[in-house]
This record gives C-alpha cells, structure tokens and sequence, in this order.
C-alpha cells in the first residue's frame, strides 16, 4: 500500500525525487518518464465513508520502440494504515496512478512518500532513467460544519480542543459574568454530528489542557487542583492548594495555563485581591512556591503558546498605572518584562504554536522579540472574537452584529501575519467566510456574554471552534485561506 501526499505541480521535467537503483538491475537511459505532478494531495472530511482518490500521471518518451511497467509502494514495502488502495493503469507508454486514503482517519495533516518504479520488463530487470522516484504525500482530513445547541449549559469560559481524541472541552463556572452549570463539558463526534456530555466540579473556576492532552485540569473555589483522564473523562485525583486559589474576576477568559515543563500556572491567595503567581508541578504532584508577584491585584492573566514554550502573564488590570507584562520561556524560566506599554485583560490574545506570533488584546500582531508585526483591522459590527493559527501565518476575525432582529451571518476574516516585522502598519486581508450559525445571545442591552464568544484554532490549522452561550461551531478552514501548504508546519493527531 502507499502512503498518500501532496504539494504544489512541478514541472514535469523534475517530477520528484530520483532513487539510486539497485546494482542488480540495468538502467536504460533512452527512455524518459516524467509525471505531472512532484507529490499528491489528497484532502476529506470527517465522516466520509469512501473518499475519492488522486490521479498521479506518469509518460514515457521513447527513441525507438519499448514498453512500460509501472509499479508503486511504499519505501519498506509495508502496509500505509493511511491508505485504502492503489491503482496502476497502463496504457501504451502512459501510465495512471490512482492512490485512495483511507477512511476514518482523525483530522489532522499526514504526510509521508511512496517509491513509483517505470521499468522495461514486468520484473523490472531494466529500469528507466530516474526508476525509482520517490513521490511524497500530504492528506488533509478536516472536520465537517457542525452546530450544537449548548444553551443548557449556560455562559463557557474557556475552551480547549484535544487533537487526540477529536474532543473538545469547555468550562461552565458558576461565578462568571453570566449562569453557568458548574461543570466541565465535553463535546464529541459521532458521525458528522457532535454530542455533549458534563462533569459536574463545585465552585469551578477555570480548565486548561497542555499541549500534549495528557491531562485535563481544573481550578475551584474550594481550593482544590483536580486533574480529570481525557480518555475517560473523570476525576483522577485532587490536590489542595493551602494558600488559597486566587479569583480573577467574572471575565477572565483563562485563568490558568499548563507550560511544557508540565506546570500548571495559577492565581495563588484568596478572593479578589492581592494574589501571587503559584504552580502546580504535574510531575512531581506538588505546587511550587508562588513566584513574587508585587503588582497581582486581581490578576494574574495567562496567555501560553501552543506547545507550552512561553507563557505571558499580565499581572492587574486593577491598577493604575497598570504594571508591565511579563513573558517567561521555559528554556530557562525566567519571568521577564517585556518592552511593550501595552498588556491584555479579559480575552482576545493569543500565541502561536511556538511563540512567534503573539495577538495582543485583538489589536496588534507581534514577533516573538515583540517587534510590531501589523495593527489589526476592525470589524464594522465589532470583533467578537479573534485568534492567531497555530502556524502563525494567519489571523482569524469573528465579527456579527448583536443587536436584535439583525439577521446577517457572522463574517470570519482572514489576514496574513507572516510578514517580517517592521514591515507594514496593518495587516494584509487573505479573505473571508461566513458562519452558517449564530454562537452566541443577542440583546440590545449588550451584556459582555454576548459580545464575546470563544473561538480556537484546531493544531492543523483547518478548523474554527466557536463557542457561544447558544452554540458549538465546529467550521472547516479552506487551504486558500489558511495558506496551508506540504511545506508548511502542522501539528499531526497520532495516528
């Protein structure tokens, strides 16, 4: 079986890469094959029983009179679990490779090569100049549209979304700036639809997941630090914090951060008040001493990168003047202050998957030194809300009116963050796309619930999480919008 691939056409004269051919075989240089294409790109989404395959074509060009054998498979010449079937179909000195993925594959992006061998007899005694060649492949399995009534569950907080196991989890707190069920939900797919289940934790605060979903953990008004088996989805343990879980406030959007060090950041104290910055340690089952926080008042606030490398941290946004941001990279573990005049408070900030690209209170794009990458550009109707891609090539902006009666659908735009910076004022648009459905309230009273839902970026980068008082959104992201392409980085479900 092949393994399936994909990038931009080539040229046909370097269709991909050469092999060295076996010393047993005799090469013969008079007859030359070319493909139309240097790799394969093949792309489903969830729920497809029987996805289409990709058509690889391959021509031989002869002096004199030959014939062609065609062969393909995989450089071990074992099964690819991530490919259904291969066809080869030859017609005179034209040759026709259709490869078939798999199905039921979790979304993510899958790459991997297969060895297509042209050949002058059946047992490929001659091979043709260039035989083999090594063809690579990228599959795209992305998630349906999907909507889900969660009106039940009241006002969430914070989302994560777990790659692994094609999960995603939402926290539901009571004291929040709207009703809430005191519990963790999560919401799985079942066919093309999806279904929510809860966990019920008294007085709960906040959720967050590290990058590799090891653990689900959450924070409480008891004090307490659970950590809940995402596979299982319960309670696995509980540690109480003696100093006290500190509060944030009703409008924080995340309240505590795993770094990849396997810490679990928090508010360390008591009420809404003066707070210090603790951990707590997952691998050694301990919290460490809280970190000296002089200016935590009512705060501290938490953005983190997607594998957990850098953590930002606001400390109040209770004080004037505001004291600065501080940023900490695991690789030494030094809270730092950054150079900006600027920190960020209740939500619309977010960081790429390694910290290169850091959105700041839905205003401004950074680098990772915070050298200004482009302002960006606001929605007529409000932005509702906004994330940076994992990668971070891209912006995604969610905006809709949430006046009563206004019937358009919500508008995701799309701008290009990848740009050097120092480069350009504002952000250049990509495109744009609209939601089928509205996630959250509308009131002309415009509550803060209402304004701002919560929206993540699945790890491949080819899905919008929406999350809203009313609705789960689950949409697929073009790859002419994303600006996903082989070469581009994407973080891969295990398989």
């Amino acid at each position: 079986m092949l393994p399936m691939g994909g990038s931009t056409p080539t040229t046909p004269s370097s269709p991909a890469t050469p092999e060295t051919p076996e010393a047993s075989v005799r090469v013969d240089d008079s007859v030359k094959v070319s493909f139309d294409s240097a790799a394969v790109t093949m792309a489903y989404q969830l729920g497809d029983a029987s996805p289409g395959g990709v058509v690889l074509n391959a021509v031989a060009e002869a002096k004199s009179t030959a014939t062609l054998f065609v062969s393909a498979a995989t450089p071990d010449g074992a099964i690819d679990p991530r490919i259904d079937g291969v066809d080869v179909t030859v017609t005179g000195m034209k040759a026709r490779i259709v490869v078939k993925p798999k199905a039921g594959l979790s979304p993510g992006v899958y790459k991997g090569s297969f060895i297509v061998r042209a050949c002058a007899d059946v047992d490929c005694k001659v091979v043709y100049a260039g035989s083999p060649w090594t063809i690579g492949y990228t599959l795209t399995v992305t998630l349906p549209y999907a909507a889900l009534d969660t009106s039940a569950y009241g006002v969430p907080r914070t989302v994560a979304y777990d790659a692994l196991r094609n999960a995603i989890y939402a926290s539901y707190p009571t004291p929040f700036i709207g009703p809430g069920i005191s519990a963790v939900a999560r919401f799985r797919m079942a066919g093309s639809t999806w279904t929510g289940s809860t966990l019920s934790i008294p007085g709960l605060y906040d959720i967050a997941l590290p990058a590799d979903a090891s653990v689900l953990a959450t924070t409480d008004s008891n004090n307490l630090v659970s950590l809940i088996d995402p596979s299982s989805f319960t309670v696995k343990s509980t540690h109480l914090l003696a100093d006290g879980i500190g509060h944030q406030g009703s409008m924080t959007e995340t309240g505590i951060a795993f770094t990849n060090d396997g810490k679990l950041w928090l508010s360390t104290g008591s009420g809404y008040d003066w707070h210090g910055l603790g951990y707590f340690d997952t691998r050694t089952m301990k919290f460490g001493a809280s970190t000296a926080c002089s200016s935590c008042y009512g705060g501290p606030f938490f953005a983190v990168s997607g594998d957990g490398s850098r953590l930002m941290v606001t400390q109040s946004a209770s004080m004037s003047p505001r004291p600065p941001m501080l940023y900490m990279d695991t690789a030494d573990g030094v809270f730092r202050t950054t150079p900006l005049a600027d920190d960020f408070f209740v939500s619309n900030t977010s960081l790429s998957a390694n910290g290169d690209r850091f959105l700041l209170a839905g205003y401004t794009v950074y680098d990772r030194n915070f050298g200004t990458v482009g302002s960006v550009p606001q929605p007529v109707d409000g932005t509702r809300a906004i994330q940076i891609s994992p990668d971070g090539r891209r912006l995604y902006v969610l905006s809709y009116a949430v006046n009563p009666g206004d019937s358009a659908l919500p508008l995701v735009e799309v701008y290009d963050t990848s740009a050097k910076a120092g480069t350009q004022l504002r952000l250049p648009k990509v495109g744009s796309f609209n939601l089928a459905d509205v996630p959250g309230c509308k009131t002309s009273d415009y509550p803060y619930f209402c304004l701002h839902p919560l929206m993540r970026v699945t790890p491949d980068g080819n899905n919008l999480v929406v999350l809203g008082d009313l609705k789960l959104i689950v949409a697929p992201i073009s790859q002419q919008l994303s600006g996903l392409t082989t070469t581009t980085p994407a973080v891969a479900p295990t398989p």
